[in-house]
Protein backbone atom coordinates (compact mmCIF):
# COMPACT_ATOMS: atom_id res chain seq x y z
CA UNK A 1 0.00 0.00 0.00
CA UNK A 2 1.20 3.31 -0.92
CA UNK A 3 2.11 6.30 1.62
CA UNK A 4 -0.95 8.38 0.61
CA UNK A 5 -3.31 5.26 0.32
CA UNK A 6 -2.60 4.40 4.27
CA UNK A 7 -3.12 8.20 5.40
CA UNK A 8 -6.64 8.18 3.38
CA UNK A 9 -7.19 4.79 5.13
CA UNK A 10 -6.50 6.26 8.96
CA UNK A 11 -7.90 9.08 7.96
CA UNK A 12 -11.68 7.71 6.38
CA UNK A 13 -11.53 5.41 9.44
CA UNK A 14 -13.36 7.25 12.07
CA UNK A 15 -13.38 4.65 15.11
CA UNK A 16 -12.37 6.29 18.04
CA UNK A 17 -9.29 5.27 19.90
CA UNK A 18 -9.45 3.48 23.02
CA UNK A 19 -8.55 5.29 26.42
CA UNK A 20 -8.85 5.07 29.60
CA UNK A 21 -11.93 7.10 30.80
CA UNK A 22 -11.25 9.91 32.93
CA UNK A 23 -13.54 8.97 35.41
CA UNK A 24 -11.69 6.14 36.50
CA UNK A 25 -8.50 8.57 36.38
CA UNK A 26 -9.65 11.04 38.79
CA UNK A 27 -11.43 9.14 41.88
CA UNK A 28 -8.27 7.76 43.09
CA UNK A 29 -7.07 11.88 42.89
CA UNK A 30 -10.28 12.48 44.41
CA UNK A 31 -9.53 9.77 47.30
CA UNK A 32 -6.41 10.96 47.65
CA UNK A 33 -7.84 15.23 48.00
CA UNK A 34 -10.34 13.82 50.56
CA UNK A 35 -8.35 12.05 52.50
CA UNK A 36 -5.51 15.02 52.99
CA UNK A 37 -8.50 16.86 54.08
CA UNK A 38 -9.13 14.63 56.54
CA UNK A 39 -5.69 14.44 57.88
CA UNK A 40 -4.54 18.19 57.44
CA UNK A 41 -7.70 20.24 57.83
CA UNK A 42 -10.16 17.92 59.64
CA UNK A 43 -14.29 17.88 58.33
CA UNK A 44 -16.28 20.35 60.13
CA UNK A 45 -17.53 18.68 63.60
CA UNK A 46 -21.39 20.20 62.83
CA UNK A 47 -21.10 19.75 58.90
CA UNK A 48 -24.05 17.50 59.56
CA UNK A 49 -26.37 20.13 61.24
CA UNK A 50 -24.79 23.02 58.93
CA UNK A 51 -25.51 22.19 55.61
CA UNK A 52 -29.25 22.06 56.16
CA UNK A 53 -28.45 25.78 56.06
CA UNK A 54 -29.20 27.47 52.78
CA UNK A 55 -25.85 29.72 52.80
CA UNK A 56 -23.94 26.41 54.04
CA UNK A 57 -25.54 24.44 51.50
CA UNK A 58 -25.12 26.90 48.91
CA UNK A 59 -21.42 26.96 49.94
CA UNK A 60 -21.16 22.91 49.12
CA UNK A 61 -23.40 22.83 46.20
CA UNK A 62 -22.85 25.20 43.97
CA UNK A 63 -19.00 23.93 43.62
CA UNK A 64 -20.64 20.81 42.50
CA UNK A 65 -22.62 22.29 39.45
CA UNK A 66 -19.68 23.76 38.56
CA UNK A 67 -17.14 20.61 38.34
CA UNK A 68 -20.58 18.99 36.74
CA UNK A 69 -21.07 21.66 34.22
CA UNK A 70 -17.22 21.59 33.47
CA UNK A 71 -17.35 18.09 33.23
CA UNK A 72 -19.49 18.41 30.84
CA UNK A 73 -17.69 20.67 28.92
CA UNK A 74 -14.67 18.22 28.90
CA UNK A 75 -17.36 15.36 27.22
CA UNK A 76 -17.99 17.91 24.33
CA UNK A 77 -16.00 18.29 21.30
CA UNK A 78 -14.38 21.87 21.09
CA UNK A 79 -17.65 22.82 18.51
CA UNK A 80 -20.11 22.16 20.79
CA UNK A 81 -18.21 23.95 23.52
CA UNK A 82 -19.31 27.70 22.97
CA UNK A 83 -22.74 27.36 24.49
CA UNK A 84 -21.72 26.24 27.44
CA UNK A 85 -19.03 28.32 28.20
CA UNK A 86 -21.63 30.66 27.66
CA UNK A 87 -23.64 29.02 30.44
CA UNK A 88 -20.67 29.02 32.02
CA UNK A 89 -19.88 32.39 32.12
CA UNK A 90 -23.70 33.09 32.90
CA UNK A 91 -23.43 31.64 36.22
CA UNK A 92 -20.09 33.17 36.96
CA UNK A 93 -22.03 36.88 36.38
CA UNK A 94 -24.92 35.52 38.66
CA UNK A 95 -22.41 34.58 41.10
CA UNK A 96 -20.72 37.62 41.12
CA UNK A 97 -23.97 39.21 41.15
CA UNK A 98 -25.18 37.38 44.30
CA UNK A 99 -21.76 38.29 46.00
CA UNK A 100 -22.24 42.42 45.30
CA UNK A 101 -25.57 41.68 46.99
CA UNK A 102 -23.94 39.90 50.12
CA UNK A 103 -21.46 42.70 50.31
CA UNK A 104 -23.72 45.30 50.18
CA UNK A 105 -26.04 43.66 52.97
CA UNK A 106 -22.85 43.79 55.39
CA UNK A 107 -21.55 40.68 54.65
CA UNK A 108 -18.20 39.26 56.04
CA UNK A 109 -15.49 39.50 53.33
CA UNK A 110 -12.32 38.57 55.08
CA UNK A 111 -13.60 36.21 57.59
CA UNK A 112 -10.71 34.48 59.93
CA UNK A 113 -9.46 32.07 56.96
CA UNK A 114 -9.47 34.02 53.19
CA UNK A 115 -5.77 33.07 52.77
CA UNK A 116 -6.06 29.96 53.98
CA UNK A 117 -9.28 29.04 51.88
CA UNK A 118 -7.70 30.59 48.79
CA UNK A 119 -4.91 28.17 49.30
CA UNK A 120 -6.22 25.38 50.38
CA UNK A 121 -8.52 25.04 47.13
CA UNK A 122 -5.43 24.31 44.79
CA UNK A 123 -3.57 22.00 47.45
CA UNK A 124 -6.69 20.19 47.33
CA UNK A 125 -7.28 20.38 43.51
CA UNK A 126 -3.56 19.22 42.41
CA UNK A 127 -4.48 15.18 43.24
CA UNK A 128 -7.44 15.42 40.45
CA UNK A 129 -5.87 17.67 38.77
CA UNK A 130 -2.94 15.74 37.73
CA UNK A 131 -4.90 12.35 36.09
CA UNK A 132 -7.23 14.53 34.82
CA UNK A 133 -4.23 16.33 32.52
CA UNK A 134 -2.70 12.99 32.22
CA UNK A 135 -5.88 11.43 31.23
CA UNK A 136 -6.53 14.79 28.22
CA UNK A 137 -3.10 13.91 26.71
CA UNK A 138 -5.21 10.58 24.53
CA UNK A 139 -7.16 12.98 23.28
CA UNK A 140 -6.79 15.10 20.19
CA UNK A 141 -7.25 18.59 21.37
CA UNK A 142 -7.65 21.47 19.00
CA UNK A 143 -8.07 23.90 21.49
CA UNK A 144 -5.52 22.61 24.12
CA UNK A 145 -5.53 26.01 26.22
CA UNK A 146 -9.26 25.95 26.08
CA UNK A 147 -9.57 22.52 27.17
CA UNK A 148 -6.80 23.21 29.81
CA UNK A 149 -8.96 25.76 31.43
CA UNK A 150 -12.03 23.84 31.35
CA UNK A 151 -9.96 21.31 33.21
CA UNK A 152 -8.31 23.47 35.53
CA UNK A 153 -11.99 24.59 36.57
CA UNK A 154 -12.98 21.17 37.28
CA UNK A 155 -10.51 20.12 39.52
CA UNK A 156 -10.54 23.69 40.99
CA UNK A 157 -14.16 23.26 41.61
CA UNK A 158 -13.83 19.53 43.03
CA UNK A 159 -11.12 20.93 45.63
CA UNK A 160 -13.83 23.38 46.66
CA UNK A 161 -16.23 21.20 47.47
CA UNK A 162 -13.48 18.97 49.59
CA UNK A 163 -12.77 21.97 51.30
CA UNK A 164 -16.36 23.14 52.10
CA UNK A 165 -16.89 20.26 54.32
CA UNK A 166 -13.99 21.79 56.35
CA UNK A 167 -14.20 25.62 56.50
CA UNK A 168 -16.75 27.07 58.63
CA UNK A 169 -17.18 30.40 57.63
CA UNK A 170 -20.58 30.57 55.92
CA UNK A 171 -20.78 34.20 55.03
CA UNK A 172 -21.77 34.76 51.66
CA UNK A 173 -19.85 37.67 51.30
CA UNK A 174 -16.58 35.28 51.61
CA UNK A 175 -17.38 32.07 50.24
CA UNK A 176 -18.46 33.46 46.69
CA UNK A 177 -15.45 35.58 47.09
CA UNK A 178 -12.71 33.14 48.12
CA UNK A 179 -14.13 30.44 46.73
CA UNK A 180 -14.37 31.71 43.14
CA UNK A 181 -10.47 33.35 43.37
CA UNK A 182 -9.35 30.06 44.24
CA UNK A 183 -11.43 28.14 41.38
CA UNK A 184 -10.40 30.91 38.91
CA UNK A 185 -6.45 30.42 39.73
CA UNK A 186 -6.92 26.84 38.96
CA UNK A 187 -8.94 27.83 35.73
CA UNK A 188 -5.70 30.21 34.62
CA UNK A 189 -3.09 27.53 35.78
CA UNK A 190 -5.16 24.81 33.11
CA UNK A 191 -5.12 26.90 30.68
CA UNK A 192 -1.45 27.62 31.00
CA UNK A 193 -0.71 24.16 31.54
CA UNK A 194 -2.93 22.87 28.38
CA UNK A 195 -0.81 25.05 26.37
CA UNK A 196 1.97 23.22 26.97
CA UNK A 197 1.04 19.71 27.48
CA UNK A 198 -2.18 19.32 25.01
CA UNK A 199 -2.76 19.73 21.63
CA UNK A 200 -2.80 18.07 18.27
Amino acid sequence: METDELIAALAADDTAPKRPRLVWRLLPGAVVSVILMALFWGVRPDWGQAVQNLPVLTKQGLPVVLLLLAALLLRQGAPGRKPMLGLFAGIAGAVALAWGIAVLRGGDIMGQSAWQCLLSIPVLALPMAVPLFWGLRHRVEPQPARTGMVAGLFAGAAGAAIYALHCDEDSAAFFLLWYGLGIAACGVAGRIAGARLLGV
